[in-house]
């Protein structure tokens, strides 16, 4: 009931009780500080409530996805920038968290990165597919008569990709049994006691990761040598 309305109502002496015009005030107060304590995310400085993520599915040489994260994203409370205040923005969903700078010489919280996850990892907000509601909150509050804490939710689309991957090259090892991590003082091959080696392979894929190809043995035969006889 809005206050024009209350006023319009009188009792029997055709007066407002000053309790019930009191009570009708805060729940007025209670209801907009409810309303304004709603977050908004940002991206290149705009409100967002629906952001989509690229999942990039592997397959070949090199099987394995990749999710790229957003890297763009910052957060605006109803409570402005200032002072040492710091803001931490939590995932109801995964429990990630993010806790970013929100003091002086700001115009909204410090740049963060999101991405699919479960964990908190410093800058990278973690956040699952579909809607997600998150908790923030502010430190070192510079003016507490303004929204401290609140909620704020973001809607989050996954599309997928398939590419195909190979390697980019392949690594080739050759050492005398036991040798394998002795790269500044390996016997010459010819010269292995066991008269073997081995041969390792593995291939490089373009991220830098590394599949095993396998590994043989290698055995040797010594020169014959003919004894003379007189």
């Amino acid at each position: 009931m809005t206050a024009a309305r209350f006023l319009k109502r009188q009792d029997g002496l055709g007066r407002i009780s000053a309790m019930d015009l009191i009570s009708l005030l805060a729940n007025a107060v209670i209801a907009q500080a409810e309303t304004s304590s709603l977050g908004d995310f940002l991206q290149h400085r705009q409100p967002l409530q629906e952001v989509t993520l690229m999942r990039t599915i592997y397959r070949g040489e090199c099987p394995g996805e990749r999710v790229e994260p957003i890297k763009t994203m910052s957060f605006l409370a109803p409570t402005p920038p200032g002072g040492r205040q710091r803001i931490v923005i939590t995932n109801q969903r995964t429990g990630g968290y993010t806790d970013r700078e929100y003091g002086d010489n700001r115009d909204r919280a410090e740049g963060f990165w999101i991405s699919l996850g479960t964990q908190h990892r410093g800058s990278f907000l973690s956040v699952q597919p579909g809607n997600n509601v998150f908790d923030w909150s502010i430190t070192q509050p510079t003016d507490s008569t303004l929204p401290i804490k609140g909620t704020a939710t973001l809607q989050v689309r996954v599309e997928e990709q398939t590419r195909y991957r190979d390697f980019s090259s392949i690594n080739e090892d050759a050492y005398c049994p036991g040798e394998k991590y002795q790269t500044l003082s390996r016997t010459p091959l010819s010269e292995c006691p066991s008269r073997s080696y081995i041969e390792e392979r593995e291939g490089v894929c373009p991220n830098g990761s590394t599949i095993a190809l396998g590994k043989r043995t290698i055995y040797q035969r010594r020169p014959y040598r003919r004894r003379w006889g007189w």
